[in-house]
């Protein structure tokens, strides 16, 4: 039982650089993976998988940008919708454990 709500909390907690991603976007406004990568001094490699788990998460968007190239540019969801979603997973997880220890 214990091993299943450590993995349920693991889920559920932010990685510090996501954290980090969330903030410049919020402060800057769109940006590619590259720039965020850049701006954090993270690898690009480590910002797409971040930023891809945040856009399942609806913790980010992205919009199609065709500029002399083509790709994504990436924004902060409104700080209103990360709270929703954040209860979201606190009741979730609070669901979860009930039936754990039923």
């Amino acid at each position: 039982m214990l091993d299943r709500i450590n993995k349920l909390l693991r889920s559920m907690l932010f990685h510090a650089s996501e954290i980090e991603i969330y903030r410049i976007l919020l402060q800057k406004g769109e940006m590619t993976a590259s720039e965020i990568a850049r701006e954090l001094q993270l690898s690009t490699r480590i910002v797409r998988t971040r930023l891809k788990r945040m856009l399942e998460d609806g913790i980010v968007g992205r919009r199609l940008m065709k500029k002399g190239w083509i790709g994504y540019v990436y924004f902060a969801e409104r700080p209103e919708k990360v709270a929703e979603i954040i209860k979201g997973r606190l009741a979730g997880a609070i669901n979860t454990i009930d039936k754990i220890k039923s």
